[in-house]
């Protein structure tokens, strides 16, 4: 009898225990989960997650935990502050790193970037994210409307050149003008100077003797 009751006792003891460790699962602290479970992250890239570059790159490189398998894997670099996506590429593949290379005559502009990314990983689960960087050219460095500007300024030059023979020309003519005048005053008193004085006229004779 004591036999049996002390075998029952430490069977329930058993089930309360597995009981008790199937209730707790759901609660358990991620950290206990196998690494094998995780999928790969970025731990790297070029540009780094929140650099700020002078130079925008011409390609786009992020570095994962683990391989990145062949399959559905996909860049798309986009502006922050609008949300535009302005390029999207299938990447390459070389162990962790996965990159791709822009376009030559990609013209990008000063602000925020996001390099979102669809991986891949080495457990053979598709995985999403994403990483930033924010160009700022030097300030020296040339802008898209600069060209536009330096372009412009030979057209004034060249309308000032055309613009400053009118106004000798018109200076000539009043000049000629004037003189023209002066040499008609002097022909008129020429013309009068030379013309015949008239006769003084003779006191009429009284005939009335």
């Amino acid at each position: 009898m004591t036999t049996w009751s002390e075998h029952s006792l430490r069977r329930g003891i058993l089930a309360a225990g597995a009981a008790l460790t199937i209730a707790a699962a759901p609660v358990m602290p991620t950290g206990l989960t196998p690494p094998a479970i995780a999928h790969d992250a970025v731990v790297g890239g070029s540009p780094a997650n929140g650099e700020v570059v002078s130079e925008f790159p011409d390609t786009l490189t992020l570095d994962f935990s683990a391989e990145v398998q062949d399959g559905f894997n996909t860049f798309a670099l986009s502006r922050t502050d609008t949300g535009e996506v302005v390029f999207t590429g299938e990447p390459t593949i070389d162990g962790r790193a996965v990159s791709v290379d822009l376009p030559a005559d990609f013209a990008a502009e000063p602000g925020q970037y996001q390099i979102g990314y669809q991986i891949i990983s080495s457990d053979g689960h598709a995985t999403k994210g994403m990483t930033t960087f924010t160009y700022e050219p030097a300030a020296g460095a040339a802008t898209s409307t600069a060209p536009a500007a330096q372009a412009g300024e030979p057209a004034d030059t060249a309308t000032q050149e055309t613009v400053e023979p009118a106004s000798n020309n018109m200076t000539l003519l009043w000049v000629g003008l004037g003189i023209l005048a002066v040499l008609a005053i002097i022909a008129v008193a020429i013309t009068r100077s030379r013309a015949p004085k008239p006769a003084p006229e003779t006191p009429a004779q009284d005939t009335a003797n």
